[in-house]
């Protein structure tokens, strides 16, 4: 079958790669041909695990294709080329004006539309997509996570920025400052936003709701590991088990070190009133895993 592909990591699905997604949907259709992304699984720094990337994609294309970018590292830009019209049936080939591929990424969108022009390859190549006057880029996107910049970080990816985690067993120190938790083990593949307190809204299955998010080394036990947890307003009906998905929707606070714990409780106190009032402004994630 004849195909129109987008070529790319797509990481986080952000609005820049929709667009582009939507565009070349539309144009396979002129065309009566399908449409197909085709994406590469990396390891670290995600900002969404492969699972959550493919559904989204699935969403916006006919066909996912799926390779190991180490079967294709060694490809020059035009065995590249030369692979996706012969083995994926390409007839055109659309990419944003910063797109780079081939071996020592030496392809680019003016090579892919010679080369095109030569041996039959439509190529459309769309210009930058803004916001603010910035261009939307999931090296911004995790920049401004790695500062805790939830709330430009949201502006970019067009959602709030969501994590992955498996429910574990605690130290159940929440419990005892009576702020209980879900502690969780995050995704290895995503990236850490910055170490803090979070105003979040939490999904499992059967249930969600809003609550603190806590990630850290928590410095008040320094004999304890780090932890990644989440403390709801109301207590969960049913109990999350499995995967919990956590969308950050405000960063609170840094994380730091208290005198006590009774400090750290009186603190904790403010940041669930902080968050409480913030909900009311905000609006309501929608859940990508389900």
């Amino acid at each position: 079958m004849a195909r129109i592909i987008a070529v790319g990591k797509f990481d986080g699905v952000h609005l820049g790669h929709r667009r582009l997604l939507n565009e070349g949907r539309r144009w396979a259709k002129e065309l009566g041909a399908s449409f197909a992304a085709f994406t590469f699984p990396f390891q670290r720094e995600a900002l969404l695990p492969l699972s959550v990337r493919l559904r989204l994609l699935g969403e916006l294309a006919d066909e996912v294709i799926v390779r190991d970018l180490h079967d294709l590292i060694g490809l020059a830009a035009d065995e590249f080329l030369r692979m996706l019209q012969k083995d994926f049936g390409a007839v055109g080939l659309i990419m944003g004006p910063g797109h780079r591929f081939g071996k020592g990424r030496g392809g680019n969108p003016d090579y892919a539309r010679e080369w095109g022009r030569r041996h039959g390859l439509m190529v459309r190549v769309l210009g930058p997509f803004l916001c603010q006057g910035r261009p939307v880029s999931a090296r911004y996107i995790r920049d401004h996570l790695k500062r805790g910049e939830v709330r430009e970080a949201r502006l970019l990816w067009g959602r709030y920025p969501p994590l992955f985690g498996k429910r574990i067993q605690g130290a159940k120190v929440g419990r005892r400052l009576g702020y209980p938790t879900v502690n969780l083990e995050l995704s290895p593949e995503q990236l850490r936003p910055r170490a803090g307190v979070y105003l979040a809204w939490a999904f499992w299955a059967g249930g969600e709701g809003p609550g603190l998010f806590y990630l850290g080394d928590r410095p008040t036990f320094p004999r304890l590991p780090p932890a990644a947890e989440v403390h709801l307003f109301e207590a969960p009906r049913p109990e999350p088990e499995g995967t919990v998905e956590v969308h950050l929707m405000e960063f609170l606070r840094e994380d730091r070190r208290f005198p006590t714990e009774e400090a750290l409780v009186e603190q904790i106190g403010r940041d669930v009133t902080r968050g409480q009032e913030l909900l009311e402004v905000l609006p309501t994630p929608e859940p990508l895993s389900r």
